[in-house]
């Protein structure tokens, strides 16, 4: 009977850690962060220097853990982010300053720890 007991203990531990997930339950570009919310959210902005963010609301089975945010123009990436994520739902962003000469497509992809691509954004970036 030990050993049944025991053997259950050990599959259910088992299933649970082989079935944590990250994903994103919000994911959104932003020329701000405010009371970290994102504020002035869109998917086109006009070209010149400023800081755009990419926001995301992660929600995880495994904490602590991560994500990667990747920047990418023109299939090029641009910036790699690590962010830490500490609790099953939190909210994280990172930012990336946009020359004026950037213009045309982007996409921010957002890795797991495990290296998964979980979710991603495209926004444009127009001339003046």
């Amino acid at each position: 009977m030990r050993k049944l007991i025991l053997s259950l203990i050990v599959f259910a531990l088992a299933t649970t850690f082989a079935f944590a997930e990250t994903k994103v339950s919000r994911i959104s570009i932003a020329k701000d962060i405010e009371n970290r919310e994102p504020a002035k959210t869109g998917t086109e902005f006009n070209a010149g220097y400023h800081k755009l963010y990419c926001f995301t609301e992660i929600e995880t089975d495994e904490y602590p853990t991560e994500v990667t945010h990747i920047w990418i123009y023109k299939k090029n990436i641009e910036a790699e982010v690590k962010l830490n994520v500490d609790s099953p739902k939190w909210r994280t962003y990172s930012s990336k300053l946009i020359l004026p000469e950037w213009v045309g497509e982007w996409k921010v992809e957002v890795y797991s720890k495990s290296g998964k691509l979980i979710d991603s954004i495209d926004f444009t970036i127009n001339e003046q």
